[in-house]
């Protein structure tokens, strides 16, 4: 699968976690199907296949969720799945280790669908330095990606587990989504353009770009992306802080934004965003992200009318 392709499952994946966050929190099977199947196909492996995938491999170390297979059969990468929202903790990273270690298997994988971890068995470091990489789907797409494909089969199933460079991600329909971003020439404001001080979106539409008082303009292609980057971009040039959170708006029932992921009274936010270690609620209509986003600019200090969006 190209870049393209992969950069596009990964964002159809953050919706599926928006859409169906509750029902994948009650279910570690569900969370397998929902989302670390489609994942692992997008990275070459075939789970209809057992000469690459092997659910629930069997051995006389125990049983694990997925064994990715290399040449003859042999396994080269562990999974432990957990169902979405999973404190993915030392025990889980502890049994997935053990077993691999027992077996001989070089690279384990423990997750939750949404967060992923993949370490370096046979490193021989403490188990917290023989990470190899991790990554979120709740961050940007394009980062994202480019931490995936240390899990893709040409590499892997050969034994080789590569972090990938900073990725070239080219598509006719709309870029990826930069972790930082990306500075253009400064745009007049024309009719797609739309200033968010005073933009009311309607049933069915979604955004494409958003821009900031600097001129920087940034791909959002949904509700929730937009007001992460708007978050990000606070974030990055010091107009927010950690001293600023909890974020709570005015007649709100939670937390928009915190520093962990509890939404003000013990609970977990049902949908989030995680930008830069901050957790931000996403289980809005895109009405109440744009009255979020006007809420959080002001927080910051400055005009919601020097921001704008552009509609797909």
């Amino acid at each position: 699968m190209v870049l393209e392709d992969l950069h596009e499952l990964i964002e159809t994946l953050q919706a599926r976690i928006d859409a169906h966050g509750p029902a994948l929190q009650q279910s570690e099977a569900l969370t397998r199907y929902a989302l670390i199947d489609p994942l692992l196909r997008g990275l070459g492996w075939d789970t209809g296949d057992p000469s690459q995938v092997m659910p629930e491999y069997r051995s006389a170390a125990g049983s694990a969720d997925y064994a990715l297979l290399g040449m003859a059969g042999k396994p080269r990468i562990i999974i432990e799945a957990k169902k979405l929202g999973t404190q993915l903790d030392f025990k889980v990273r502890q049994q997935v280790t053990g077993y691999c270690q027992e077996e001989g298997i070089p690279y384990a994988v423990i997750t939750d669908g949404r967060f992923w971890e993949l370490y370096d068995v046979f490193k021989p470091v403490a188990m917290k330095d023989s990470i190899v990489t991790t990554l979120d789907l709740g961050d940007a797409p394009a980062k994202t990606t480019l931490k995936a494909l240390a899990l893709w089969r040409p590499n892997a199933s050969m034994g080789t587990v590569t972090v990938g460079a900073t990725p070239l991600v080219e598509s006719s329909e709309a870029p990826p989504v930069p972790e930082q971003p990306v500075k253009k020439a400064a745009q007049p404001m024309g009719l797609d353009w739309q200033p968010l001080s005073d933009f009311k979106p309607q049933g069915g539409t979604k955004p494409a770009e958003v821009s900031f008082p600097d001129a920087t303009v940034v791909v959002a292609l949904s509700w929730a992306n937009l007001i992460a980057e708007i978050v990000r971009w606070l974030k990055s040039g010091r107009y927010l802080s950690d001293s600023d959170l909890p974020i709570k708006f005015a007649k709100a029932n939670s937390y928009f934004a915190n520093t962990t992921n509890d939404k003000g009274n013990g609970q977990p936010f049902q949908s989030f965003r995680v930008v830069d270690g901050w957790h931000i609620h996403t289980n809005y209509n895109a009405a109440a992200h744009m009255n979020n986003a006007r809420g959080v600019i002001q927080r910051a200090g400055l005009n919601p009318a020097d921001f704008a969006v552009r509609l797909q």
